[in-house]
């Protein structure tokens, strides 16, 4: 075989993928989305990618088992083709390899898919770290021109596992998903530049290594030890200056799975804001009673009903009725505090007149729930998420994580898919002044980097911490005394932007 049929035998099947991926996005048969690049990217990107679309998009167990298998065979004789031609040692290699990455990486995309499903970034965030694992120590065993796995992998390490050319690339392929997210209508020309840059990538590790490629690997884990580093210490936020006092009263309303006296919202700091502890409220689950546990509160929970994560689950229907009758003779102007899902069960009961609030402040608050999953035991689209979504949930108990997905509120708003956005498209009375703070964690759940009305510069802060973190006490501040929002870095939101691309494919 001459060089040029080698070449033409060794890169066709994996153009014939490309082509294959932008046709099927095309038609609609695989979602267009800005994780379509990673379709055509390097071991185990791809499988990575695969996965998340069958998952959520196969309407039972055995359609989902048979494109798997599907798909596997046609990744395995094109990894085979790509690595020198169709043998049965390099067929064998390339089986062995996506075997051996199929666990961490499904397991990768169920953290993935329940993430967006539950809109709970401290999952999402572990996911994308697993796939960057993954490829930093295991995309350039394919390349190491032998076909035994194991003899692959110790010499892509005494290779330094290519850093020189796997870091560019991960770099590039970073680019091209964030290319994507911001420009849409741009998605379908850059599979082929993603399926290039790997070409260039597979190129590059078939070049002569660093000199001294350990050196080069160990220097590159510090780099980005030491970023983790500053990046984690640079989180931080001066203390802003006390507001001045703020007249009528604030009420406090925590999210899902809290309870009285212990969530973050319990622990805002209501004395930097302007208030007093005889001007502050907190809303119970319960309804109305004498008193709540203060616990964690920075004041005395004076009204309403003690209350556990279980009331948290009630229909939206008695939550928003339970906010309109405990705001009712509260004294005006009265400003409320929503964390995460409360915010949600506020504005619904503000839009539709059932409460009136002069201020509402939105702490981490999602724009909608875009994945949804079935009800145990329904069929249909998504039903091997949803079964493995039950699944996980004694798992996800014992690490103290409560979530029940046949609650009513989770299954109202969670599972089903468009109520969120129902609720939000209710506009708010025009006198009515809205604040959305979001914790920068949370913004890659956000598809399209879609924000909600009166949405400010996002706060480094996780979402459990954000109602009692300093960027967030300074924009409240700012905005009940009518000041200018505090400035924005333009690189605050570029996280989320350079990740989208990680997300799964939403309905």
């Amino acid at each position: 075989m001459n060089g040029r049929q080698w070449q033409w035998t060794r890169w066709s099947p994996f153009a014939a993928v490309a082509l294959a991926v932008v046709i099927l996005a095309a038609t609609g048969v695989i979602p267009t989305w800005p994780g379509l690049v990673h379709l055509v990217a390097l071991p185990p990107v791809d499988q990575f990618a695969d996965l998340r679309i069958l998952l959520l998009h196969t309407d039972s167990w055995l359609q989902f088992i048979v494109l798997t298998a599907i798909v596997s065979v046609v990744r395995i004789v094109v990894l085979a083709c790509l690595m020198g031609g169709l043998d049965r040692h390099r067929l064998r290699f390339a089986a062995l390899f996506y075997a051996t990455t199929l666990g961490p990486v499904f397991i990768a995309t169920f953290l993935d898919a329940t993430a967006f499903a539950m809109l709970y970034s401290r999952v999402f965030w572990p996911a994308v770290a697993l796939i960057g694992v993954l490829v930093l120590t295991l995309g350039a065993v394919p390349w190491q021109g032998s076909t035994r796995l194991r003899i692959a992998i110790a010499a892509a390490w005494r290779r330094g596992l290519r850093v020189e050319v796997i870091v560019p690339y991960c770099l590039a392929l970073l680019m091209l998903g964030a290319l994507a997210d911001t420009a849409p209508s741009l998605t379908l020309p850059l599979v082929p530049v993603s399926a290039a840059a790997t070409g260039f990538a597979i190129w590059g590790m078939s070049r002569a290594p660093l000199t001294r490629p350990v050196a080069a690997l160990a220097v590159t884990v510090a780099v980005l030890v030491a970023g983790s580093v500053v990046f984690v210490q640079t989180r931080t936020y001066g203390e802003p200056n006390p507001s001045p006092h703020q007249q009528g009263s604030l009420f406090l309303v925590a999210g899902i799975d809290s309870e009285s006296g212990t969530s973050g919202v319990h622990r805002t700091d209501v004395h930097l804001l302007g208030y007093d502890c005889n001007q502050v409220y907190y809303f119970s689950y319960a309804g109305s009673g004498d008193g709540q546990p203060q616990r964690d509160a920075t004041c005395p929970l004076r009204t309403g009903a003690p209350y556990g994560p279980a009331d948290t689950q009630r229909p939206v229907e008695e939550q928003v009725a339970l906010f309109a009758e405990q705001t009712q003779a509260l004294p005006r102007p009265l400003v409320v505090i929503a964390h995460s899902q409360a915010a949600w069960i506020a504005w619904e009961a503000v839009a539709t007149g059932r409460a009136r609030v002069d201020v509402l402040v939105l702490a981490g608050a999602f724009p909608d729930a875009l994945i949804g999953y079935l009800a145990k035991g329904e069929g249909g689209q998504g039903v091997v998420f949803s079964d493995l979504l039950y699944a996980a949930v004694p798992v996800a108990n014992l690490v103290s994580f409560e979530f029940d997905p046949d609650a009513p509120v989770s299954r109202q708003l969670l599972g089903t898919v468009g109520i969120v956005r129902a609720i939000l498209d209710r506009p708010l009375p025009p006198q009515v002044r809205v604040l959305d703070v979001s914790s920068t964690a949370d913004l890659p759940l956000m598809p399209n980097g879609e924000r909600l009305p009166g949405a400010e510069c996002p706060v480094r802060a996780p979402h459990s911490q954000l109602p009692r973190s300093p960027g967030f006490y300074d924009a409240v501040i700012r905005f009940l005394n009518h000041r200018d929002p505090p400035p924005c870095p333009p690189w605050r939101e570029m996280g989320a932007v350079l990740t989208r691309a990680f997300g799964v494919p939403t309905r």
